[in-house]
């Protein structure tokens, strides 16, 4: 018995540690500096439901598909639950996510409808609250405490490009932090001790997410 709370819910006691990002993210063998965090076994088990539908929409991007680590390895591991009895639910969801939107060249010339997946639903919200609550214990000594959370997409290139000097000298100022070869990176912005921060999650080096959180 560790008398530790789970970071998640904070009600009850930490029997089991979280992998975070999953370990369904990473081939074997997988990375000695995972981040683990303490988790009661109801949280772990329930966010665990979410690993290979989330894991299935973050590889299947275009910018992430072709990172080494997905393509003749992770991207097998999402095939495989397809074709599982029990994994069809997840294809039917995998479905559900495709949107046809419109593409415009950087000059703003319209190309056409293509599809794209939309992640502006509620298993990414859960999968963001996830990630922030376990870098906020790892980087800030943070157990459980009451948030609010809002994410976007974070800046590209070009949008970095045209900030002013002083953003960009900020979104600089933190050191990245990566575990895998590329495959989720980080950077954190926070005072210690405290829960209003600002979070960058880098998958697969081809999607990025910016996530505020503010305690309340």
């Amino acid at each position: 018995m560790t008398n530790q709370l789970c970071i998640y819910c904070g009600g009850k006691e930490a029997t089991t540690r979280d992998h975070v990002p999953p370990k369904s993210f990473f081939a074997k063998p997988r990375p000695s500096n995972l981040i683990t965090v303490p988790s009661c076994n109801d949280c772990n088990c329930e966010y665990g439901k979410d690993d290979e539908r989330i894991r299935n929409l973050i590889i299947s991007i275009d910018t992430t598909e072709i990172h080494p680590m997905v393509k003749g390895k992770i991207d097998k591991k999402r095939d495989r639950s397809f074709r599982r009895k029990e994994g069809r639910s997840n294809l039917g969801h995998f479905i559900n996510s495709i949107r046809m939107v419109k593409r415009y060249t950087e000059n703003g010339e319209y190309l056409d409808l293509f599809p794209a997946f939309d992640l502006d639903q509620s298993i990414i919200d859960r999968f963001l609250e996830r990630m922030v609550r376990a870098l906020l214990y790892k980087e800030n000594g943070m157990e459980y405490i009451d948030l609010d959370l809002k994410w976007k997409m974070a800046p590209s290139e070009k949008d970095l490009a045209s900030m002013p000097d002083e953003q960009k000298a900020f979104i600089f100022s933190r050191p990245v932090k990566e575990i895998g070869d590329g495959i989720f990176a980080y950077v954190g912005y926070f005072i210690k001790g405290k829960t209003n921060s600002l979070w960058i999650l880098n998958f697969f080096e081809g999607i990025e997410f910016m996530v505020w959180v503010k305690g309340v």
